[in-house]
């Protein structure tokens, strides 16, 4: 899928439109333009930038050259002709997919989601752009908004049938996500369908079994991203801790910028005092790409509330506790470091908050047995 060439069409023919900015205008942007289409890269940039130099802003200038640069994987500076290009001409909304498509890449989810939707405004009926909002919202953990696109998109290929999938389980909608993977496996070799077939299993306690799923996985792809999270997803379970240290060290590196990747192992060397500076520098990288995640700002308020208190911890143990309002642990936590803090109050209400979570869960397994 090129994205990036998508504004470059879009404009081919704009170049002579705007006779107002004289001839040596015009003539600067076709011959960058022309050089873009040749392939000629370097000399295209050069001659998009010698124009924003010398003339006023122009909205194909801003758009192709971010379309150049995000070929590169340039994506930072990409956004920033992209967002300059739409202040220039807001009615380009086609620009939108480029710029959420930038954000997406970048692992800003939040902020391409609603670029997406800009631009499936004006053409609700665009598969691709469809799927990349429901990828976003997957990424953004907004997993009952993913299920819905994705079900907007079928009957789809692997890749929507997947993504479908890893929407159900992610809300423990594990019979429903289990029986479409099935399905996809009876279908031939895979390595993501056996990887999200691994995890429906990994959900149901079929740990052998879903290891197993995950090593057909990594028979086919071994470079499959998250592949090696849930190998040693089902050792942490298996308490082969080397070994799941081991195989979550390889996905971070052989994936840096890996959310995942820099919380899991994280969390993880948190439990061990000699880890502990490694494992404060891995959530907090972590949390710079999801400052509102609750696991994250739980985990790391734990362990700099373990080993040097501070005002910190309370900070993100609200943040926590605001993005997840069913997250026990972390407002019992949050209700003992305000306590300490003499902040009677806000323990009391982060407490009773507690005892409400435990009596609702008591409830609901009061209400399974009735149902037997």
């Amino acid at each position: 899928m090129q994205h990036g060439w998508l504004v470059l069409v879009l404009w081919a023919a704009a170049g002579l439109s705007h006779a107002a900015q004289g001839t040596g205008a015009d003539a600067v942007f076709e011959r960058a333009r022309a050089a873009q289409q040749a392939g000629k890269l370097a000399e295209a940039e050069a001659g998009y930038r010698d124009y924003l130099k010398r003339f006023a802003p122009r909205a194909e200038v801003l758009a192709n050259l971010g379309a150049l640069l995000a070929g590169r994987e340039n994506y930072a500076e990409a956004i920033r002709y992209y967002e300059q290009a739409l202040k220039t001409d807001a009615s380009l909304t086609p620009l939108h997919l480029n710029l959420g498509l930038a954000y997406f890449k970048q692992g800003q989810f939040e902020r391409a989601i609603p670029e997406f939707d800009r631009f499936l405004k004006g053409a609700p009926s665009h598969r691709q752009a469809m799927q990349l909002r429901a990828m976003a919202l997957v990424e953004a953990e907004r997993y009952s908004d993913a299920e819905a696109q994705y079900r907007a998109l079928t009957p789809g290929d692997v890749s929507v049938s997947l993504g479908l999938a890893m929407s159900l389980l992610r809300q423990q909608k594990t019979a429903e996500a289990k029986a479409l993977m099935e399905e996809l496996v009876s279908r031939g070799d895979s390595a993501e369908v056996e990887l999200v077939f691994g995890q429906a299993l990994l959900d149901e306690g079929r740990d052998d079994e879903a290891l197993a799923a995950f090593q057909r996985a990594a028979r086919i792809n071994p470079q499959l991203p998250r592949l090696r999270l849930s190998i040693g997803a089902v050792y942490w379970r298996q308490r082969k801790t080397d070994e799941a240290l081991a195989a979550w060290r390889e996905e971070l590196q052989a994936n840096p910028r890996s959310f995942e990747a820099q919380y899991t192992l994280g969390a993880a060397l948190a439990l061990n005092e000699k880890e502990q500076a490694q494992s404060e520098k891995l959530l907090r990288q972590a949390l710079q790409q999801k400052p509102r995640n609750a696991r994250v700002n739980y985990q790391l308020a734990k362990l700099v509330w373990r080993t040097r208190k501070g005002p910190e911890p309370a900070t993100l143990l609200e943040r926590a506790t605001q993005a997840d309002r069913n997250f026990r642990e972390a407002f019992f936590l949050y209700g003992t470091v305000l306590q300490a803090q003499g902040n009677k109050a806000g323990a009391q209400k982060a407490f009773a908050r507690v005892k409400e979570l435990s009596e609702r869960e008591l409830s609901q397994q009061r209400d399974i047995f009735l149902e037997q």
